[in-house]
């Protein structure tokens, strides 16, 4: 497992040598490209430059990283209005150009400040950058919470060239979510898909701001690889509800809609894998949807809590066996034990540790089930009502 980069990793770093300067597009610019030599970006596990979320083996699919001048920097009810463009009927349109088009007044890039401290000790700011999109005409604005985590302050670049400083509304952390707002009224939203429709081969298009080269955004192809993923963050945080696609995400996707081929939005382009090719992660936009407006509304989601930490079973059978339980919780209310392994949440099979994690993520606080599990040789039945994560916890 690798841990996740922290600002002081990143302010200890020394500077790698800048990208290149992009070839100036023929396009109305996204954001006014910086010189060469005032940026740096590049991967956290493949050149060791890349902030942002690792995954056992993958790593945020997108903060990419800026040098300023001084020094680099680090960096996820019911709604109460129609904020979010409905899924609705659109047809497929000519080409992937189009589709560009079509949807490219909607897409933003975000750049943050973080102060850290460099070798001497001595404070420095840095900047890092990602990507988000329009959730309506009132200036709301979605990306990843890794996106925002620990910045100063955050500004948002518009297709038209508008660079507007934004306000952090909620993030949450544990579906890697955060809504931005800016003081416009006349932006055009994206129109959220039905990522449950979706089927392994349908094709997708990935869009933002990778790696921070300024002007358009870039655009990758690609198709469903699987669904239903769940990967697990160094930290503990476990990211449920995800598409796996081979469209390339790259260090400052991080944030930006993946999206069919009509330009709706499937999913919020959030890691990739470190350890394989073409595999890159992002959020299931109908899953997503609730907790985005409750963050829109200012409120960060309450998730359900269980209350054990698993393993695989020793003998390698199917179940998440019970390493402890938390005083006071839901598990240890109802009687769950050490040594219990899980075979059951309610109606749904768990053969792994990520089975149940994928499950209790499905619930809300204050639900009740019964939970399966191999006792002593036996089945045994275990009524639980789950809890709810102390989110001022992290």
């Amino acid at each position: 497992m690798t841990d996740l980069l922290t600002p002081q990793d990143l302010f200890e770093s020394p500077p790698p040598p800048a990208p290149p300067s992009p070839p100036t597009p023929s396009g109305p610019p996204l954001a006014a490209p910086q010189p060469p030599s005032q940026r740096r970006s590049g991967w956290r596990f493949v050149s060791g430059l890349v902030c942002g979320v690792a995954v056992a083996g993958l790593v945020a699919g997108g903060v990419a990283l800026v040098n300023d001048g001084q020094t680099d920097s680090a960096t996820p009810v019911a709604p109460s209005a129609p904020a979010v463009a409905p899924a609705q009927a659109s047809p497929a349109l000519g080409s992937v150009h189009d589709l560009v088009v079509a949807i490219r007044p909607s897409i933003v890039a975000i750049h943050t400040t973080v102060t850290g401290t460099d070798v001497f000790g001595q404070p420095v700011e840095g900047m890092a950058a990602g990507s988000g999109f329009v959730l309506s005409a009132d200036g709301y604005v979605v990306t990843n919470a890794h996106v925002v985590d620990g910045a100063d302050s955050v500004s948002v670049t518009f297709d038209d060239g508008a660079v507007e400083p934004a306000e952090l509304i909620a993030a949450d952390p544990r579906s890697d979510l955060a809504v931005l707002h800016v003081a416009r009224t006349d932006l055009v939203p994206m129109v959220l898909g039905d990522s449950d429709a979706i089927q392994v081969g349908d094709p997708l298009v990935a869009i933002g701001n990778a790696l921070d080269l300024g002007a358009e955004p870039t655009v990758t192809g690609g198709m469903v690889s699987a669904k239903d993923r769940t990967i697990t963050e160094p930290n503990g945080q476990v990211l449920v509800n995800l598409i796996q696609t081979d469209a390339a995400i790259s260090p400052g996707n991080s944030g930006g809609p993946l999206v069919d081929l009509s330009g709706r939005v499937i999913g919020i382009n959030t890691a990739v894998s470190g350890q394989g090719t073409n595999i890159g992660f992002a959020i299931a936009i109908k899953p997503a949807q609730q907790l985005i407006e409750q963050l829109r509304d200012g409120q960060v989601p309450r998730h359900a809590l269980l209350g054990v930490s698993t393993r695989p079973p020793a003998d390698g059978s199917a179940g998440a066996e019970v390493m402890s339980v938390e005083p006071g919780s839901g598990a240890a209310d109802g009687g769950l034990r050490v040594g219990d392994v899980i075979i059951r949440f309610g109606d749904e099979a768990v053969a792994k540790p990520e089975d149940l994690i994928a499950v209790i993520a499905k619930r809300l606080p204050g639900d009740q089930a019964d939970v399966t599990v191999h006792r002593g040789g036996a089945d045994v039945i275990v009524p639980v009502t789950l809890g709810a994560h102390d989110e001022t916890a992290g």
